[in-house]
């Protein structure tokens, strides 16, 4: 498949997650068949519980990127330690939730520092969860008892993850006009929650984007998986990733 420059560039924002695999055959033949469409590869709590270490190797085999999709969120020693340990695997980025705090989020920082001069690798970004794309305001203000606009709490959540040290957050791409223009221009932004430009994003995603208008809204990195891995051809899937790219692509 020979893509264009612009769609090349989008390659490079497009982040799978590797979900729902039942075996390591299963991790590499998916990797195999859509890196000529995805850049980078999510691992998330369902498949590092199931494969481990050997997931993260399996992924960066085939010469691709990891973000490890790990959300850590306890005490700050503890996260410390585990951003340290994700250096050691050499993922290209992994995630905190920003409600652990402030000095959680520092400890993060300064684990990923230590490790990756420890091991003699690139530092990986550190980017912090917000609030997560399956809740709106009913839920944020009713079941978690946090007022306001989901907006306005991703924008606490980013300012605080900006003074920790971290390199952006995760977000829905719907929040990014409200938050962009009060954060520094080389803050990261991860959007889950993206819907194809012909197929739907998982059920569960309550405040999704197109590709085209992520990108258009400032989205650094796209997560998207049932809108590229739904259909059920390979054919289809590759086809699927691809439209993706052309969507983004006209915004690049």
């Amino acid at each position: 498949m020979r893509l264009t420059e612009k769609e090349q560039q989008a390659r490079k924002m497009v982040c799978l997650p590797l979900d729902g695999l039942a075996t390591m055959e299963d991790v590499r033949a998916r990797v195999e068949e859509l890196s000529p469409v995805v850049g980078l590869f999510k691992i998330g709590k369902e498949t590092y519980t199931r494969f481990g270490p050997e997931a993260v190797k399996v992924v960066q085999g085939y010469g691709a990127n990891v973000f490890l999709d790990l959300k850590y969120h306890d005490i700050p020693n503890t996260v410390k330690g585990a951003a340290d340990a994700a250096s050691q695997l050499g993922v290209y980025m992994f995630n905190v939730h920003a409600s652990g705090g402030l000095e959680m989020m520092q400890a993060a920082a300064e684990g990923a520092r230590n490790g990756a001069e420890k091991y003699g690798v690139k530092i990986p970004k550190i980017t912090a969860v917000t609030v997560l794309t399956s809740i709106d305001r009913e839920i944020l203000n009713f079941q978690l008892r946090i007022p306001g606009r989901v907006e306005e709490q991703v924008l606490i959540y980013a300012q605080l993850a900006n003074q920790a040290g971290l390199d952006g957050i995760v977000c829905s791409a719907a929040d990014l006009h409200a938050i962009r223009d009060k954060l520094p221009n080389e803050f990261m932004y991860v959007t889950p929650g993206i819907q194809g430009p012909n197929t739907p994003a998982g059920a569960d995603q309550k405040r999704v984007f197109t590709p085209g208008n992520a990108v258009q809204d400032g989205s650094s990195i796209l997560v998207i998986g049932r809108a590229i891995t739904g259909p059920k051809t390979s054919e289809e899937r590759v086809r699927a990733g691809y439209e993706v790219l052309e969507d983004m692509a006209k915004h690049l």
